[in-house]
């Protein structure tokens, strides 16, 4: 009996403790700021060894050459780690769309001929190289890390079933435009991004660029998919 009263006293002693805060303390999970949060996700994406992207372009036209013949409307492409990337580039001019297709690799770019869609070799800076987009000391992925101003969390949302961090934020014109060949980025450009709660990997970029003298803005849609899946880049010619 005199067991029995021991037991039950040492658990009345225990759970008045406990009640009481007397058990040990875990110190909470601080939450990032989102600062923290797009620093994230450009580590996690460029830790990706692949990835499928596409971009598609509204608003005020976008020109892909200096004639302003060709008016970029999207373009589709697949990125293999450290630097082979596939592209698609979609041109609407007065004689219709046309399609071009484009390779870079190690530092080599190599696109069709809108008009014989035959391969060429293109001298650096001639056209749009979407490697640039995900180059090691200055992509997308750098953006998210250093250059995102004025960053909130919108919220956390759904996004074809995945559930998303939602953030909103501005990127400098310059920097932008040191990695689109001068499309995007004539001022502060206003950025919303969504990426995978789970993975921290980027889902979603809308960019929004005003010109100063542009009737409307032009605004850049980015997806990405498809990560850590095989991509076969090879140089179609040899120049």
């Amino acid at each position: 009996m005199l067991w029995s009263r021991t037991i039950t006293l040492f658990w009345t002693i225990a759970l008045f403790l406990a009640g009481c805060g007397g058990g040990p303390t875990v110190a909470p999970t601080p939450t990032p700021t989102p600062a923290e949060l797009s620093a994230r996700i450009g580590q996690a994406t460029s830790a990706a060894a692949s990835l499928a992207f596409s971009v598609s372009i509204e608003g005020q036209p976008v020109y892909s050459d200096a004639s302003r013949l060709f008016i970029l409307t999207a373009i589709n492409g697949a990125l293999r780690r450290p630097d082979g990337v596939l592209a698609t580039l979609k041109l609407r001019s007065a004689a219709g769309i046309v399609e071009v297709r484009t390779v870079s690799l190690e530092g080599k770019q190599y696109a069709t001929n809108p008009l014989t869609r035959a391969w060429q070799c293109l001298a650096p800076g001639t056209a749009f190289d979407a490697a640039v987009l995900f180059d090691p000391q200055r992509g997308i992925e750098q953006l998210l890390q250093k250059d995102i101003e004025a960053i909130s969390l919108v919220g956390e949302e759904d996004l074809d079933g995945r559930v998303v961090y939602h953030l909103r934020g501005t990127i400098p014109g310059a920097r932008l435009a040191e990695i689109s060949g001068g499309l995007i980025g004539l001022n502060m450009v206003a950025a919303d991004i969504w990426a995978d709660r789970q993975t921290m990997r980027l889902a979603k970029i809308v960019l929004v660029d005003q010109a100063p003298d542009a009737p409307q803005p032009t605004t850049w849609t980015l997806l990405f998919s498809d990560y850590d899946q095989a991509v076969d880049v090879r140089a179609p010619v040899d120049c």
